[in-house]
């Protein structure tokens, strides 16, 4: 049975040196879906976040768009890593985010406020 799921995350990590801050997080997203991501201060959601983009660099695990395999390899720092910068930016263009302290527009719709969001990072 093929898998219908719009975005597919297995066993994803991170680590800052020592420190473990993702231990094989997976998610399934299926188009529709309403998905929140809740935890206290400094419990990895917004580097869970990070590296779904390729903000930060997973330690390990998988990212699947649309179902297309991202593309990694390992750096010499044994992080994972893009092998094809062309993938990875197509990848970043169908997954948005909208940081916490962003400041929306009330007068725009949400479309418009993602959109005005910033392009590069």
């Amino acid at each position: 049975m093929e898998n219908s799921a719009k975005l597919v995350i297995r066993d994803l990590c991170k680590s800052f040196g020592d420190h473990e801050v993702l231990k094989g997080v997976s998610l399934e997203a299926h188009a529709g879906d309403v998905i929140s991501i809740i935890g206290s201060s400094g419990s990895g959601k917004s580097t869970f976040l990070r590296c779904i983009n390729f903000l930060e660099q997973p330690s390990q695990g998988s990212i699947q768009l649309n179902g297309e395999q991202l593309e990694t390899t390992l750096d010499k720092n044994g992080d994972l890593k893009a092998t094809n910068p062309k993938q990875l930016q197509k990848m970043r263009t169908q997954l948005m985010m909208v940081f916490q302290h962003f400041n929306l527009w009330s007068h725009m719709t949400v479309l418009e406020n993602i959109i005005e969001g910033p392009i590069h990072v």
